[in-house]
């Protein structure tokens, strides 16, 4: 799957030479997600470091990562990228999809754009055999986990916190909806 054609966007594999407009792209994402201090710096790795060796962390994603389960596509409007989207196949499961980032531009949201990458991708994922969708999203993070469960995912598998929500502590909660 190295491209897909939504009825707005066009979402292609990332390549190197993607990285620079990808790059501008993840300078406005880190300020957006000033909202959580900082994790390990191994939990947070750069698009380069994910275009050339994912972003699942072996030893702590398990024994069975495979960076060829590990995909980043851009996401186009009108010949703009706008956006990414990374994820990983074949999470603990061979059929569950592990949902990394996805990442729109700012002057893009509220406009749909998520839930139709999501509808795209949902429907390769199911023809492929795949039954579940699991993500992590910052507990802080109120607009992300609405379009989350608003999207579906409404089972709690976990819930991470390193205490109290005061600003030191972090707090994560992972996501899960079933697709077949």
């Amino acid at each position: 799957m190295k491209q897909i054609k939504t009825k707005k966007l066009t979402i292609t594999l990332a390549t190197s030479s993607d990285l620079p407009a990808l790059e501008e792209i993840e300078n406005e994402c880190d300020a957006y997600f000033r909202f959580d201090p900082p994790f390990a710096a191994e939990y947070n790795r750069s698009l380069r470091e994910c275009l050339a060796i994912g972003d699942m962390i072996p030893g702590v994603s398990g024994e069975n990562y495979k960076r060829e389960n590990y995909h980043l596509y851009c996401i186009w409007k009108d010949n703009v990228l706008i956006g990414w989207i990374s994820f990983y196949l074949g999470y603990q499961q061979k059929d569950v999809v592990y949902l990394s980032v996805l990442y729109i531009k700012e002057a893009n949201r509220k406009s749909g754009l998520g839930a139709e990458i999501l509808a795209a991708l949902t429907q390769k994922w199911t023809a492929a055999g795949f039954r579940t969708i699991r993500l992590h999203c910052s507990l802080r993070n109120a607009t992300g986990l609405r379009f989350w469960v608003k999207n579906g995912f409404d089972r709690i598998i976990d819930v991470e916190c390193t205490g109290d929500l005061y600003p030191e502590n972090v707090g994560g909660i992972e996501l899960m909806k079933t697709i077949v």
